[in-house]
């Protein structure tokens, strides 16, 4: 069946008007069997009403037939024949029909990022800041300092046997992540003696008591290890220009048959510009948020001092600074 959108030519409507009446009874009176004939030719029928339509509107400026597409519901039913419907009741095994399966819903869950690093410690500049500053208190001990001179035409020589002493300082310094860079002003005072302080004669000796005095400035670096929230290590190394200052008193005695003979006296002093070194290690902790306390072991190296030898100080210090 057909339809026009629009009205066209009285013609066309005529022409297939008349073909259609002519075709219904003929199709009407048709048997059964011929139905796909019929089918066929009211196909034709409809291409040439079609076609007829088209050469009229390129004629006539007007929109062609447009047929409507049939439902597929109202197409015919092929029934089955009597040949199949035998052999489907015929016995065998049953086949059971497919299911499908409907897929799983995935839950929404949300996606979580998992880092790889994981515990990344924050460092030491990040916990203390960029700067510091730290007077330090120390307790210093000396092996010995191998000392020689001259006295009434004797040479002497012998160590001078170290004791306690004690320093002073204060560090400037600066931090880079874990690491830093430092400068540091210090003053350190050391005792030695030797009672039996030996020369080139045999049996005459001196009676000697001597002091260190060193003004130290050292640039250094070092680096720092967080161990946890509030507690670090740290180890230093520093070198620099020392002001040395030694002196030295005594009397000078010789034994002669168990009893002592007193020479006279003696008494030397000497300075000079000299090198230093140093090395330094501890920990150290912050217990409140820009003060952090200093605890730890500090070698101290001094080059030699005119007569006097270079020396080695032990050192205890301890440190109460601001960070800023």
């Amino acid at each position: 069946m057909f339809f026009l959108r629009k009205k066209s030519k009285s013609v066309l409507f005529f022409l297939v008007c008349s073909n259609f009446s002519l075709a219904v009874p003929e199709f009407q009176s048709s048997p059964t069997s011929e139905l796909s004939e019929r089918r066929i030719r009211f196909d034709k029928l409809e291409q040439r009403a079609v076609r007829l339509s088209q050469q009229i509107g390129k004629l006539s400026a007007t929109d062609p037939i447009i047929l409507i597409d049939r439902n597929a519901s109202l197409e015919q039913v092929n029934i089955e024949s009597d040949a199949q419907r035998n052999f489907d009741a015929l016995p065998g095994p049953f086949v059971e029909p497919l299911t499908l399966v409907p897929p799983k819903e995935e839950a929404n869950s949300s996606v979580i990022f998992n880092s790889k690093v994981k515990n990344v410690v924050p460092t030491t500049q990040q916990r203390k800041g960029d700067y510091y500053l730290m007077p330090v208190l120390g307790i210093s001990l000396s092996s010995y300092i191998a000392y020689e001179f001259n006295q009434g035409g004797t040479t002497f020589s012998d160590d001078l046997d170290g004791g306690w002493g004690n320093s002073i300082g204060i560090i400037l310094g600066k931090r880079w992540d874990n690491w830093t860079a430092f400068c540091r002003f210090g003053y350190q005072y050391q005792k030695y003696d030797n009672d039996k302080f030996g020369s080139i004669v045999p049996g005459t000796f001196a009676e000697l008591e001597a002091s260190n005095e060193s003004y130290i400035l050292n640039l250094g670096s070092g680096y720092s290890i967080p161990l946890s929230t509030n507690l670090s290590t740290y180890g230093n190394v520093g070198i620099g220009f020392a002001y040395r200052k030694d002196s030295v008193e005594g009397e000078l005695y010789r034994l002669t048959g168990g009893s002592r003979l007193d020479l006279g006296s003696v008494s030397d002093f000497e300075s000079s510009l000299i090198f230093s070194y140093d090395f330094s290690m501890g920990l150290e902790y912050l217990f409140v948020n820009n003060f952090s306390a200093r605890l730890g072991y500090r070698l101290l190296g001094l080059t030699s001092n005119e007569s006097f030898e270079g020396s080695f100080q032990h050192l205890i210090e301890l440190g109460v600074g601001a960070n800023f």
